[in-house]
């Protein structure tokens, strides 16, 4: 035995690993055909345009008359004493952006929401009083073009929706906690110019909340930054199904199915004879001194024969009675024998393939 053979069956196994590969490719390529075939309107569907938008909330926080601070206003993402505040100065901006012309039209409308929130016994904040203040509105605004922008500044009176809260609370004699919510909501109607379809129906919020009935607050926001979307044509509902691809992904399925269980049952079957070859290969190395190769297998007729488990147990046999270990290998890659003779008495250990049928049934 050589290296050789263990080379041979190594090679055996790459190949159909590398089968196994082109197998399974050709299983997820007939599912999508039987996907698309049942489902023709999904396939049928072409990229339009795609879009995309940015949006902020930019704001200062501007002070009363104060001899503690020196500048008229503070910027964002500050901690703020609510008594030293006169007004909020907030700049929203909106910037959509095409891939393609478009025919467009858009509105938007700026409200001041008051919350009265009270926390339940299971420590949830639940709102018991809401009210909404229109400040601003925009009615349709149309054009043409792959962008356009929206820019508007909002003057929020902190005061005013802190004095609402204070007399509801007052009037209520209840433990609340309180905020305004400054919201800037953007509806847009779009289509590819000159086409009567309008396929984009989008609606983007803006939200500030501004907490109210605290000696210092943080304004925190409520709003994604970006944004997009891909527009595609709608479906014809009129397609039907694509028979002929049906049956193409049925037949290269099946096929595929056949030749996976094939290519695995060979694949384990190759790696369990490796398995063997290499063990019998390490057997003639590391004993080669003690074990003799015969061609012809010995007659153990006349013999009273003796079974043993493992080689190491025919190892002792041999240390103990001196006689040489004969290999006789019955069928390549599959079985060989290893017997000690000693007068009437053949002491036997039988290496198969089989012994390492770690997968398959026996």
């Amino acid at each position: 035995m050589n290296k050789k053979n263990e080379n041979r069956i190594i090679l055996k196994q790459w190949i159909r690993v590398v089968l196994l590969i082109v197998v399974i490719a050709l299983i997820v390529a007939s599912i999508v055909s039987i996907v698309k075939s049942v489902n023709p309107e999904q396939s049928s569907k072409e990229e339009l345009y795609s879009y995309n938008y940015n949006s902020n909330l930019d704001y200062k926080v501007y002070l009363r008359n104060n001899e503690f601070f020196t500048s008229p206003y503070i910027g964002m993402n500050k901690q703020y004493i609510t008594s030293l505040i006169d007004y909020i100065d907030v700049n929203a901006t909106y910037n959509f952006q095409s891939t393609k012309e478009l025919d467009y039209s858009y509105n938007y409308e700026i409200v001041a929401t008051a919350k009265a929130l009270y926390q339940n016994t299971e420590g949830e904040d639940v709102e018991v009083w809401t009210k909404s203040y229109p400040i601003a509105n925009q009615g349709n605004q149309s054009g043409s073009g792959q962008n356009f922008t929206i820019n508007r500044n909002i003057h929020l009176n902190y005061n005013e929706y802190n004095d609402i809260m204070t007399d509801f609370r007052n009037q209520f004699g209840l433990s609340v906690d309180a905020r305004v919510d400054l919201s800037v909501k953007i509806n847009i109607t779009a289509g590819l110019k000159g086409a009567a379809e309008k396929e984009l129906q989008a609606t983007n919020n803006m939200a500030l909340e501004i907490p109210l009935l605290q000696q210092t607050m943080t304004i925190f926001p409520n709003y994604v930054n970006s944004g997009g979307d891909t527009i595609y044509s709608q479906a014809d509902e009129k397609v039907e199904m694509n028979i002929p691809l049906l049956v193409f992904g049925a037949v290269l399925l099946v096929i595929s199915l056949v030749a996976f269980k094939v290519l695995v049952k060979s694949l384990l079957a190759v790696t369990r004879k490796s398995e063997y070859v290499l063990a019998l290969n390490k057997i003639l190395k590391e004993y080669a001194d003690i074990i003799a190769e015969t061609h012809n297998m010995p007659d153990l007729d006349k013999y009273d024969v003796i079974n043993v488990k493992n080689f190491n147990d025919l190892v002792d046999v041999e240390e103990e009675l001196h006689s040489p270990i004969l290999y006789f290998e019955v069928k390549e890659n599959t079985e060989s024998v290893f017997v000690i003779l000693n007068n009437e008495t053949a002491y036997k250990f039988t290496l198969r393939d089989s012994d390492f049928d770690h997968f398959l049934n026996k």
